[in-house]
């Protein structure tokens, strides 16, 4: 009797190693994933980045040109409220 009993015990204690196995795979497995995905993620930011850098570089005018249309702009706009602005006049039709 007790050497079956030591033979049942023994079957599932092989049963639960093999299980804690099985879930350190598992776990092993998710690690792996997220590490990757945590790559990917990355890759994707930095390529990102760079996309938008070059944009900006793009995108860039000369400084001196930009202030002297920023002037510009806002001496038409100081010279046209110096004049008295007209009013708005609306007329209606007499039927």
């Amino acid at each position: 009797m007790n050497t079956i009993l030591a033979i049942v015990t023994a079957e599932k204690e092989g049963q639960i190693e093999s299980k804690m196995i099985k879930a350190r795979q598992m776990e092993e497995i998710r690690e792996a994933r997220k590490a990757e995905a945590e790559a990917k993620e990355n890759e994707r930011r930095a390529h990102m980045d760079e996309t938008k850098d070059s944009l900006r570089k793009k995108r860039k005018r000369p400084t001196a040109s930009r202030d002297d249309k920023i002037s510009t702009k806002y001496e038409t706009q100081a010279s046209t409220k110096a004049t008295k602005p007209s009013k708005k006049r609306v007329s209606f039709a007499a039927e």
